[in-house]
């Protein structure tokens, strides 16, 4: 499978080939035409005779100006949309990004393409999800916990034997929390 965003920035500068072609095969088919390359010879001619004779000469350098600057505008055009489609949706994922790692797990990023950009906003979304996921389980765990324990305090308060089935019960919330949080990968890799 081709990658989506590569295809749009190859077609952004295919674009911009495509208008210079264009531009230059307008001017190659201006050049040849019999007419201009007589105005040239004739005022090549008339000022080597000292005679003036640039209005030709002024109108071929007006249409080359008229043909670059259409080029850039091209080009300018082309730029925007390629700034706008590629730059504001990782601007913000970099802002909801930044929101979730400062702990505002409630935010998702939109995704707008399904492209690698759109990946990326979906990965983001996932991890997200993942760190509820996390954050729901250990506290529902610890709340669990800390009820079994203040359960356990009561009973020693009473004087009451602990019952090994408390204890059990503690060490297995305990264990499905580590178990859980083993199931990420906690080691920092890199990717090449």
């Amino acid at each position: 499978m081709k990658q989506k965003l590569q295809t749009r920035l190859v077609n952004y500068f295919m674009l911009i080939a495509v208008a210079a072609m264009l531009i230059g095969v307008e001017f190659y088919f201006e050049m040849s035409r019999t007419e201009v390359t007589s105005e040239i010879c004739t005022i090549a001619e008339q000022q080597a005779a000292g005679a003036d004779g640039a209005l030709p000469l002024d109108n071929l350098r007006n249409k080359i100006v008229i043909m670059f600057g259409v080029l850039t505008i091209v080009v300018a055009i082309v730029l925007t949309m390629f700034i706008r489609n590629i730059t504001a949706p990782l601007q913000k994922m970099a802002d909801v990004a930044a929101r979730i790692n400062e702990g505002d797990l409630s935010l998702s990023v939109p995704i707008e393409t399904h492209d690698e950009i759109g990946q990326v906003g979906d990965a983001i979304n996932e991890l997200t999800s993942n760190l509820q996921e996390v954050a729901t389980m250990t506290s529902t765990t610890a709340q669990d916990t800390l009820g079994q324990i203040e359960r356990l305090l009561e009973a020693t308060r009473k004087g009451d034997q602990i019952p090994e089935t408390q204890a059990r019960e503690i060490r297995a919330s305990l264990q499905s929390l580590i178990e859980f949080v083993d199931s990420f990968k906690l080691l920092k890799t890199d990717i090449a």
